[in-house]
């Protein structure tokens, strides 16, 4: 209501002043959304415990914003990743309903975010029952250790996964899979960032401002690209994310990208612990942090959730990543913590 209330007033101005305030009212608009499904990103490397493994396609479906029924050129991007406990999920529609509440679909963030005037990228990557490879060896040195990774504490959340997909128990040869997976789901969002950026003029997009974001086990594979491999972005928001995979304790450098961390009130114990390891991890290193909690919630919430912030400040989670975005790689001038 905030908002198309402003763009009414930006309008109104605009008769009177056209030529800054119709400036004004264009960054208040509301754009419609072109959404192109399926393009292939890249190729990766699956089944690699079976005697012969393969490729296959690794796909985003892309939501684009429009004004006067042209599409929009030189715009912020933001890519996204699903969660599923790296087992299961999709980039489209599918929402996961637990405790009586359900969380928004990578669909629903992506027109949110295209609405507001960026490219979103919502991106499919490799999940453990595909029994990924990983492509780069990593440095045990820049990984959390693999035991802690896969201790019973830390994986009892993917047991409750693993029974609800109808999967036995984790064995050696599926804990495997699982690791290969947290570091393959993060080659994947890198590959992706990459195909981004060398296709900047095909999609609209400027190379220069993209953030990468997801939830969940997306989340944590945003941190991972970000921060762990070091791909260089802009801006990372994560929600219900933390720290798994890579150490980044050892892997976060100054001049970094800020981030955005959600966790909510009554989010898992691993989500709520990694979160707390990954604010210290950054903010060890100088990178700027803002953090939230979304009350009343388990691990899954809707983006019109209320979540609370610094400075007393009371937003809807969906609100508070669009001035996160603004802040760092938009188009509009605005404090990337406002107040209710």
């Amino acid at each position: 209501m905030i908002r198309r209330a402003t763009a009414f007033a930006a309008a109104i101005f605009a008769i009177l002043l056209p030529l800054s305030a119709a400036a004004e009212a264009d960054l208040n608009r509301e754009y419609e959304v072109h959404l192109t499904r399926n393009l292939v990103y890249g190729r990766a490397l699956i089944q690699v415990s079976q005697e012969r493994p393969r490729t296959r396609d690794l796909l985003v479906d892309v939501y684009r914003p429009v004004a006067d029924g042209k599409l929009l050129a030189n715009r912020p991007a933001v890519i996204m990743a699903f969660g599923g406990a790296f087992h299961r999920g999709n980039k489209g529609e599918e929402r996961y309903t637990e405790d009586g509440a359900q969380d928004s679909s990578m669909a629903d963030y992506c027109r949110r975010f295209a609405r507001d005037g960026y490219v979103c990228f919502a991106i499919d990557y490799r999940l453990t029952p595909e029994d990924p490879a990983v492509a780069k060896p990593v440095d045990e040195k820049r990984l959390v250790s693999k035991a802690l990774n896969l201790s019973p504490t830390a994986t009892a959340r993917i047991e409750v996964v693993r029974q609800r997909m109808g999967l036995p128990p984790l064995d050696d040869r599926t804990r495997e899979q699982y690791w290969h997976a947290i570091l393959a789901a993060a080659e994947d969002m890198a590959m992706a960032t990459d195909y981004v950026r060398g296709n900047a003029g095909k999609y609209g997009v400027d190379a220069d401002r993209i953030a990468l974001g997801g939830f969940s086990s997306g989340a944590i594979t945003a941190l991972n690209t970000a921060y762990g491999i070091g791909v260089p972005v802009k801006a990372v928001f994560a929600l219900s994310g933390g720290l798994s995979g890579y150490n980044l304790f050892e892997t976060v450098r100054p001049n970094m990208p800020p981030a955005l961390l959600f966790v909510a009130q009554n989010d898992l114990d691993g989500i709520q612990s990694g979160t707390r390891f990954a604010i210290k991890a950054l903010t060890a290193k100088g990178i700027a942090v803002e953090t939230a909690w979304v009350p009343g919630f388990g691990h899954f919430y809707p983006m019109g959730a209320v979540s609370l912030g610094p400075e007393v400040s009371r937003l809807p989670v969906e609100t508070r990543i669009l001035a996160f975005l603004d802040a760092h790689i938009g188009d509009k001038k605005v404090d990337p913590t406002p107040g209710n």
